[in-house]
Parts: C-alpha cells; sequence; structure tokens
C-alpha cells in the first residue's frame, strides 16, 4: 500500500467509533486513564503510552491501540487487561514510509469488557521526520563510513571518498529521543526501505573517488549506474569489470548504454567497428561471444564461448584461437599479455577456420621485440608449434626450437622493427586444419593519432596514447600543481607520499623535496605519481651524503595496491619520496595480497624488500644494513621480512629511512600512524 500524504483534518469521533445497533445498553462501564507523552513522534519511533483501565461491573478483556495516517490504519496492538485499575503500558510503531510529508496522525484506544462494552478516546499525533545528525553507512565487509547532512538540501545525506566502481551496504539512522529506534535502510525489489535485509547496490562507472548519497524523504540513493547492451544489463564481475553474454552475428548492431566516457574506450578493430552515433557494429563471424567491460581501462574484452566456458580450437580448426606471450596487450601495452593465461586474447574469427588479430607498434604490440605462440584454449594445453605452423611474412617468424627461438614462439626476423603507429593485421588460416596453420602479416598503413594535450603548471606533458601522460618538470616542496585540459583531480589516487589533494581547496600540492621529477598522470588507471630524475631526465640515484634517490623492490609492497607489487625487476622500481634531505618514506594502508584496493600499499600477512641506491642491481640496504625501529619488526634474514606478526589489515603505516647521519648510519622506521 503505497501513502501518498498524512490527513491533516481532525477525524469526526462518529465516523471511528462503532456504535451499538440495540437500544439495551450492555453491562459494564470501562474507563480509561490515558498518560503518555503521546502528542508528537517521528517517523519509526515507537508511540508510546500507559492507560489505567477500570470497570467496577465487569471484568475487562483488552485494550485495543490503532494508529491511522489519514483513513489508513497502519499500526495496530491488543493488550489484555485482566485486572481492573491497572495501569497497561504499551507501545504502536509509527511506521516509515518514503514520500510523506509532516502531520497529523490518530491515535485510537479502545477499551473492551468481556460483555463487548467499549469506550474508545482518540488523540492527535503529529508526526515528522527525524533531525539526524549523521546516518552510518555500514559496508558489505563492516566498514562504516558516516554520511553528513547536507546544509543547503533537507533531508540529503552523502558521504564523498574513493570507493570500488560497486560499493554494497545498508544505510542506518540513530535513534533519536526516548522511544526513537534505530533503523537499518537496505534493499527490496529494486527500492531502499527501512527493515528491508537486503543490501544496497550502490554503483558508480568507475571506482574513484566519488559521492553516494540518500534522501531520508524519498528513500532516493545515488549513485546506480548501470551498463547495457541493446537494454541488456552486465553483471558485475568485480569492482572495474563487468560481463554479458550474447549471440552475435557480423553487422550487428549494439547500443552501448551507461558507460563512462565511453567515447575515450578503446575498441578492438577486429570485433567492432565504432558508429559516429556511438554505437558499435560487430565484425567478428557469428558465434556466442562474452563480452567484458572494463572500466578501469577502458575498453570491451571479447572471447568466444562454448556454453558458457571459454571456446577452446577443435581438431578442424573451428572454435576459438588464442594468444600468450610477451609483447603484445590489449588496450595497450600498459596491459601486456605476458604468461599470464588469464589474460590470453582471443583472436577474432573472420569465417569458421580463420582467426584474426590487428595490432599497432607502440601502441599493442612491441616494435622491436615479441615472443608470444597460439594456443587453443585460454591455458596451456594444444598449442601451434613450430611443424604445425608455417609464416608467410618477411616480418614475424616462427620458433622451432632449433632455429633460436623457442617452438612455437612468434619473433621478429632479424633487422626487422616495426613501425610507430604501424598498422598489422596478423591472420592464421586453419582451413587445412590445426597441423597445417598458415601465418600471414599485412600492412595497413598507419594509425592516426590526435592527441588531447594535457599541461602541467603551464608544461605540456609527452603522450603517445592519450592515457598515459608524463613529463620532467621542476617542483618546490609544498607548491601547487595546476593543470591545464585535465580536471578530474578528486577521482586520481595520489601517491600519498608524493602529493596531497586537498577537497576544499580543489588542488594537489607537492610534499617532497624541491628538485627535478618525472611526473606521470595515468588517466586509464586514475593515478598520479612521480620519480626524481636528473636534470636530463635520468633516474637519480642515492648520493653519498644520503640525499637524492632511494629505491625500492620486493614483494608485499606494491603501488597503488598489491595488484601491482614491486617484485624484483631492475629499471621499475619504486622511487621513494624524499620528504626531508635524506628522509624517504612510503606511506600505506595494510590490505591483502587479492582483493586489495588503492592505497593497500602494504601486504598485512607477508613482506620482502629491500632498497637500493638506484633503480636496480647495485648500491643495496637490507635487513643488518639498517637500524630498525618502530612497531613492526623485521627478521634478519637479508630481506626485510615480518618477524613473527601480520600487520592490521586497513591501518595505516608508514615506513621511513633516515640517512641524515650517512647511509652508513640509516635508520629504518615502521609505525603505524592510524
Amino acid at each position: 500500500m503505497k501513502y501518498t500524504s498524512l490527513f491533516t483534518i481532525a477525524l469526526a469521533a462518529g465516523a471511528l467509533i462503532t456504535s451499538c445497533s440495540e437500544d439495551t445498553p450492555l453491562p459494564g462501564n470501562p474507563v480509561m486513564n490515558v498518560s503518555g507523552n503521546i502528542g508528537s513522534a517521528c517517523f519509526g519511533d515507537s508511540l508510546a503510552f500507559t492507560v489505567k483501565a477500570t470497570d467496577d461491573e465487569v471484568p475487562l478483556s483488552t485494550i485495543h491501540a490503532e494508529l491511522y495516517f489519514g483513513d489508513e490504519l497502519v499500526s495496530e496492538k491488543v493488550i489484555r487487561t485482566k485486572v481492573s485499575g491497572a495501569d497497561y503500558e504499551g507501545k504502536l510503531y509509527v511506521p516509515y514510509y518514503a514520500n510523506i510529508p509532516d502531520g497529523k496522525a490518530t491515535l485510537r484506544l479502545t477499551l473492551q469488557n468481556i460483555n463487548f462494552t467499549m469506550t474508545e478516546q482518540l488523540f492527535d499525533v503529529q508526526i515528522s521526520h527525524a533531525d539526524y545528525p549523521s546516518l552510518t553507512f555500514r559496508a558489505e565487509d563492516g566498514t562504516e563510513y558516516t554520511m553528513q547532512k547536507d546544509p543547503a538540501e533537507k533531508y540529503v545525506y552523502s558521504m564523498t571518498q574513493r570507493f570500488p566502481s560497486e560499493m554494497r551496504g545498508v544505510i542506518v539512522a540513530p535513534k533519536t529521543g526516548e522511544n526513537g529506534n534505530e533503523i537499518t535502510f537496505g534493499y527490496e525489489g529494486s527500492e531502499i526501505k527501512p527493515g528491508a535485509e537486503g543490501l544496497i547496490p550502490f554503483s558508480n562507472s568507475a571506482p574513484g573517488r566519488y559521492t553516494i548519497s540518500f534522501n531520508t524523504f524519498s528513500f532516493e540513493g545515488s549513485p546506480f549506474v548501470v551498463m547495457t547492451l541493446n537494454g541488456q544489463r552486465l553483471e558485475a564481475i568485480d569492482e572495474t569489470s563487468s560481463s554479458i553474454d550474447m549471440n552475435l552475428s557480423k553487422g550487428d548492431i549494439l547500443t552501448p548504454e551507461g558507460f563512462p566516457s565511453f567515447g575515450d574506450w578503446w575498441i578492438n578493430p577486429d570485433y567492432f567497428v565504432k558508429n559516429e552515433d556511438g554505437t558499435l557494429t560487430f565484425n567478428a563471424y557469428q558465434g556466442n561471444y562474452r563480452i567484458i567491460a572494463d572500466t578501469k581501462m577502458q575498453y570491451l574484452r571479447v572471447y568466444k564461448l562454448n556454453g558458457s566456458a571459454p571456446a577452446t580450437l577443435n581438431d578442424d580448426g573451428t572454435g576459438a584461437l588464442w594468444i600468450i606471450g610477451d609483447g603484445i596487450g590489449h588496450p595497450s601495452l600498459s596491459n601486456t599479455v605476458g604468461w599470464t593465461t588469464e589474460k590470453a586474447i582471443c583472436m577474432a574469427p573472420t569465417g569458421e577456420k580463420t582467426y584474426q588479430v590487428t595490432v599497432v607498434g607502440g601502441k599493442t604490440v612491441a616494435v622491436d621485440n615479441i615472443n608470444f605462440k597460439f594456443f587453443g584454449q585460454m591455458g596451456w594445453g594444444v598449442e601451434l608449434k613450430g611443424d604445425d605452423l608455417v609464416s608467410k611474412s618477411p616480418l614475424i617468424g616462427v620458433g622451432t626450437g632449433s632455429n633460436g627461438h623457442d617452438n612455437g614462439n612468434l619473433f621478429l626476423e632479424e633487422g626487422v622493427v616495426l613501425q610507430d603507429n604501424g598498422v598489422y593485421v596478423i591472420t592464421v588460416d586453419l582451413t587445412q586444419g590445426i597441423h597445417d596453420a598458415v601465418m600471414t602479416v599485412d600492412f595497413n598503413g598507419e594509425q592516426q593519432f590526435e592527441e588531447r594535450p594535457i599541461y602541467l603548471n603551464g608544461q605540456k606533458m609527452t603522450t603517445s596514447d592519450n592515457a598515459l601522460y608524463s613529463t620532467v618538470i621542476e617542483l618546490t616542496q609544498d607548491s601547487k600543481l595546476t593543470f591545464k585540459d585535465f580536471s578530474d583531480l578528486d577521482a586520481l589516487y595520489c601517491d600519498p607520499d608524493y602529493f596531497n589533494f586537498d577537497e576544499d581547496e580543489f588542488a594537489i600540492t607537492f610534499l617532497p623535496v624541491s628538485g627535478h621529477y618525472n611526473v606521470v598522470l595515468d588517466k586509464m588507471n586514475s593515478t598520479l605519481s612521480a620519480t626524481r630524475v636528473n636534470t636530463d631526465g635520468s633516474d637519480m640515484t642515492l648520493q653519498t651524503n644520503g640525499t637524492g634517490a632511494l629505491w625500492l623492490m620486493g614483494w608485499g609492497v606494491g603501488s597503488p595496491s598489491q595488484s601491482a607489487q614491486f617484485g624484483w625487476n631492475p629499471g621499475k622500481a619504486y622511487c621513494m619520496a624524499e620528504v626531508a634531505p635524506g628522509v624517504f618514506q612510503f606511506t600505506g594502508t595494510a590490505g591483502p595480497e587479492s582483493g586489495s584496493v588503492d592505497g593497500d600499499r602494504f601486504r598485512y600477512d607477508y613482506m620482502s624488500f629491500k632498497f637500493f641506491g638506484q633503480n636496480g642491481w647495485g648500491t643495496e640496504f637490507g635487513a643488518g644494513s639498517l637500524t630498525v625501529t618502530g612497531d613492526v619488526k623485521f627478521k634478519d634474514s637479508g630481506n626485510f621480512e615480518l618477524n613473527d606478526m601480520n600487520l592490521e589489515q586497513g591501518a595505516t603505516y608508514r615506513l621511513t629511512v633516515d640517512f641524515t647521519k650517512g647511509t652508513d648510519a640509516g635508520i629504518l622506521n615502521m609505525v603505524k600512524i592510524q
């Protein structure tokens, strides 16, 4: 039942009182004395009252309490009355419905004896919405966030910070007044309702900084962003990706809706043609496909299905052909497939037994070194080896195991360097079977690149894909960073040791010591980072006086999360921020290795790392070469490793290396700061 208003005129007593139609009075004389603060209540309160019930002639039976919104009965309670002259306490719950303005309700109390003789009393009750100081959002994992009252908009409460793209939970309103109740708002039937047990599925088109709000009058919440293709909803896989299975034929039109900044997404030309009206034309052979929307990397990953599983290659050449290996990646080389089988690329079938992948030099394929191969599944198993595959291209060869390249692995022929921005179409023809495969490579000219420049402090940043921008710039400690043609500062994860984003000023402050830095803006992953460099842009090293650059490598440390652990990759070490001369720091929360979020830069249960004087091997500082202080204890095992302890999940820690007394007297300190 939907209520649109409270009645605002008093109900006539005769309309509510059921009178006796017989002329002969019923025996008895029930009398009520009512007390309690029943003149006003808030939606969701309990209306408490006390009735002194008497009948000197006939034993009593019941007190019937009823609450009316207009002429609708919304709450009732029956109280047994065994003793005349006794006080009987009762409570009626005041229902909380959406879109009902403040107004008057009617409390009806009826006392009845065993002969059905009744007396009734009516009371006006002023019902209003509670003015909550704040609400609490309780996330699915139990984490609680405070939703602040909007000073400019009545009934609206909100919270703004970095969230995953899906933020599920309930909203809790606190108890107000003596007879108030704590009210939990959940989700039921695609609506937010008090008392509902389902989690509210707030969702944003992408993870990052955004606002979750709730209106205690209308029960409206936001955001609820749903991505659809042709009106069919994509279902969430994790916080940055959603998928849908579709049966498609070449030429089918797909209409995407709800995709964030879809004009900036990379569109795979083997599967789709992007039309001027924003729709997509399917470009591959007919079949069942899974389309995965990656909102973080902004592209549609597509692979063929057999039932609900990724398709495999059949002996006759039908099915699916996959690419695994180095030197190729979608939507760019920042997401190289490597030998992680779950990231395998499914080549687009152009016919029943022919497959192709289009690559762009320097963008989706390395120009000077490739090492990938063709597989019959998204993983290990069937693969095209050197005696199964013949190359008809002078550009790319096939390894045999005896020609200096692994069996079946593709390589660039001697002296070949692919053209930067050059478009190459690699086709594999299996019409003669999987042991007589033929590969061709066609050059389709140069991809036109229309740069969308971004400026930092008036200096143009360099980009080759309008996704990753960088510039070498001289910065002063505590100075402000000013971007031109980029305004999504609040969506960025800023390295907390290099930058501080001030919400009120909507500005970013640079934190380390003054010097030259390579500042990197990654629009695809919404991150801002920096490294210390020399004036020519080369990596700086640690100086003999303990200043300069200190580099970090190892496991259990990563940025922006544990999904990007540093590992032992010389040339890709992390440059710690020098926050004062000779003092370097690294700050982050403790999180899990799997399922970590931005900011989880420490693994809570395992770490093994060292510090280096350069971006790679050479001068190093491990356990035993630094004096250790602070809350966190480390083993003396070469690398710094946790000593019989775990970090507190969700807590923030700061790792500091102090060389102010020289590199031979360094102090390592790791403390919990919140």
